[in-house]
């Protein structure tokens, strides 16, 4: 892989690292919903719909072939850079319409494998594309509009880090 996306492809991966050791290491059931929340179970759910959704809204976009997409310009680097900023705050944020309500009805060990699964995918996906296609609009985020890859790939690490406090707050509850 590339050294461009390799090191974002790394960065997403010691992300869900650290998301899945805290929901190993956490001390509440996976399935309790403190106060009306979601449990942790939900909350990968949600990472799952967010990330498939994503892989496959590129591949689909990418199906056409890749010269035939808009490169990104300054206004997506900027709208990229404003949804990433929006994740790090401790602000909360409904998840968009597109995604699925969380069922709370999977094991986490089920989660997990199908986090695996779709992480694999993700990676031979990330593999097929050439370097010329990094700034090429490929994904449509439902805050920021279309993106990049390369934007893609900071967008699911920027929303999966999102979600780490919400982890220790269910368990904490």
């Amino acid at each position: 892989m590339h050294p461009e996306l390799q090191s974002r492809w790394q960065k997403l991966q010691d992300a869900k690292h650290i998301m899945v050791s805290a929901i190993h290491q956490a001390t509440r059931d996976a399935h309790f919903q403190p106060s009306g929340e979601w449990s942790m179970a939900q909350v990968i759910e949600h990472l799952l719909a967010s990330e498939g959704g994503t892989l496959g809204y590129m591949k689909k976009k990418s199906s056409s072939g890749w010269d035939s997409l808009e490169e990104a310009a300054a206004e997506h680097n900027e709208k990229s850079t404003a949804i990433n900023t929006r994740l790090e705050s401790n602000e909360r944020y409904k998840a968009p319409d597109v995604l699925p309500e969380p069922g709370n009805t999977a094991s986490i060990e089920e989660l997990l494998q199908q986090w695996n699964l779709l992480r694999e995918d993700l990676h031979a996906f990330l593999q097929t594309i050439e370097p010329g296609h990094f700034n090429k609009l490929v994904f449509r985020q439902p805050a920021a509009g279309m993106l990049s890859v390369l934007h893609a790939l900071e967008f699911m690490d920027a929303h999966l880090r999102h979600h780490l406090p919400q982890i220790e707050r269910i368990n904490q509850a």
